[in-house]
């Protein structure tokens, strides 16, 4: 087996049972449930979002997808094996108990070769897994500091200023009872604040009209998902994932799928290609961080 389809498998298996719990009926969280309050704050930095305990930098891709659906954990730091020994001073840091309750998350890199037979640079995408355990699943460790509190951040008015950052040409539209964005004429759709049932509720579906307009041809011009045979339950997928991190990263949680009816097209596809996954989370972090306008999370996560 390739090391690349030795990661898809790691990777996406347990991804393709939680989403046929999802199908189910036997869950209803895939993407991101509310992390209970560790004693930090860290506004604006992704709040809500699992992350790397030492760099303080949030997961991204794949990788926040496999700790926001896998993780059921209060904290949302993770450390690496290396990590946890320097900071508790012990060569044996992880209880054996839980050794094996490691999570898989990836390490992707591209790697400069030269082709033998043009002599030219080529890229050569490099994968492999590597494994991280939680805070809570750790004694001995030192208290989390708290972070640096935004004093004028406020949760519910966040993705109005994404919004309005894209400067959508037919500009939103408030009002009737559907959430769409139109790629003709640039625009989105909204129902009147007063219409959904929750502030979560209302900013997601903000959120997620949102990552669908950064797919626009003089935006990021997203075109991956024309290659499978359904593109528009793909697209659904890119943004369902990209309003899921939007969320996430300022502190919404969030705890259902908006479009659960794209559910058996998109295991259909996961299990026809592994790659699906990786393509749609890699397609959510950049519409992601398009929205948000944030570069700080495309880092490496180690």
């Amino acid at each position: 087996m390739k090391p690349k389809d030795k990661v898809y498998d790691t990777v996406v298996t347990p991804l393709i049972y939680r989403l046929e719990q999802i199908e189910a009926g036997e869950s209803i969280s895939p993407w991101h449930k509310p992390w209970v309050k560790d004693g930090t704050e860290n506004m604006l930095n992704g709040l809500g979002s699992a992350r790397n305990g030492v760099t303080k930098r949030q997961y991204n891709g794949i990788n926040w997808l496999i700790l926001g659906m896998m993780s059921d954990h209060t904290s949302r730091d993770y450390f690496t094996l290396n990590q946890l020994k320097e900071l508790t001073g012990n060569s044996h840091p992880v209880p054996n108990e839980v050794f094996k309750d490691a999570y898989d998350v990836v390490f992707y890199k591209t790697l400069v070769g030269t082709d033998d037979k043009t002599g030219k640079d080529k890229r050569i995408p490099f994968m492999r897994t590597y494994k991280v355990w939680n805070r809570d699943q750790i004694p001995g460790l030192p208290e989390p500091t708290p972070d640096v509190v935004a004093p004028d951040f406020n949760p519910t008015t966040e993705i109005d200023k994404y919004i309005s950052n894209l400067e959508l040409r037919g500009g939103i539209h408030i009002g009737g009872d559907r959430a769409f964005y139109r790629p003709s004429d640039d625009a989105i759709a909204l129902p009147q604040d007063s219409s959904f049932t929750s502030d979560a509720e209302r900013e997601s579906t903000k959120a997620h009209e949102g990552i669908h307009a950064t797919g626009a041809k003089h935006r990021l011009d997203r075109k991956k998902g024309d290659k499978y045979e359904n593109a528009y339950a793909y697209e659904e997928l890119v943004a369902e994932l990209g309003a899921a991190m939007t969320c996430s990263y300022i502190g919404i949680p969030l705890e259902q799928l908006q479009h659960t009816q794209y559910i058996k097209s998109w295991l259909t596809s996961l299990k026809n290609d592994k790659s699906y996954i990786f393509s749609a989370a890699a397609e959510a972090n950049k519409a992601f961080q398009y929205l948000t306008g944030d570069k700080y999370v495309n880092t490496a996560n180690k």
